[in-house]
């Protein structure tokens, strides 16, 4: 039988750190670029003109970062402002 050696909890220890750095990580990272759409939005909702295709990208971009289970509001009514700005 093999026994847990002490460098072996080290080896466990440093992989639970670097799990935690990655998903602190991602996670900023996603709200980065759902701030980037964010932005983006207001900027196309303030504007007289409107290229179509980016007010697609944007919408399909809040939708991807607006969340899945708990949907970000702010998102959802840029959404629907966007929309009716495209018909």
């Amino acid at each position: 039988m093999h026994t847990i050696s002490g460098m072996d909890y080290v080896y466990i220890g440093l992989f639970i750190v670097v799990l935690v750095a990655a998903l602190v990580g991602l996670s900023k990272l996603d709200a980065g670029t759902k701030k980037k759409y964010k932005r983006e939005a207001y900027k196309l909702l303030e504007s007289s003109t409107y290229e179509p295709k980016k007010v697609k990208d944007t919408i399909k971009g809040l939708r991807l970062y607006g969340g899945r289970w708990r949907k970000d509001k702010e998102c959802i009514q840029l959404i629907e402002r966007l929309q009716s700005k495209i018909q």
